[in-house]
């Protein structure tokens, strides 16, 4: 039973919308949530729980966006490559740095 090359994409669309609603739905969420926390500690500043809480969230959200960031960068990539552009003395340069501050 193989699939052909339409099948695959397909399937592979679906998927990755499917992926991006729920990431969408998550981020949406933890939004919400900081916001509820955040007017929860405008009332209660002594509560160290509540200010975790932010923290989580907050990372969460981080996270997602570090994710979409990535996404944006590889597109960013495939467009390059697909298009004929080369790579330029400055991109090799940013590469260069953001590897520097990996390390």
């Amino acid at each position: 039973m193989g699939f052909n090359q339409n099948e695959i994409r397909g399937l592979t669309v679906k998927y990755s919308k499917n992926q991006a609603k729920q990431r969408k739905s998550i981020e949406i969420q933890l939004q919400k949530q900081v916001n509820e926390l955040c007017e929860k500690a405008e009332t209660h500043p002594n509560y160290k729980q509540i200010v975790h809480q932010i923290h989580v969230a907050r990372s969460g959200i981080k996270t997602i966006m570090q994710y979409k960031t990535k996404g944006t960068i590889c597109r960013r990539n495939v467009r390059w490559h697909e298009h004929g552009e080369r790579n330029t003395r400055y991109l090799y340069g940013s590469e260069r740095g953001n590897l520097k501050k990996d390390i």
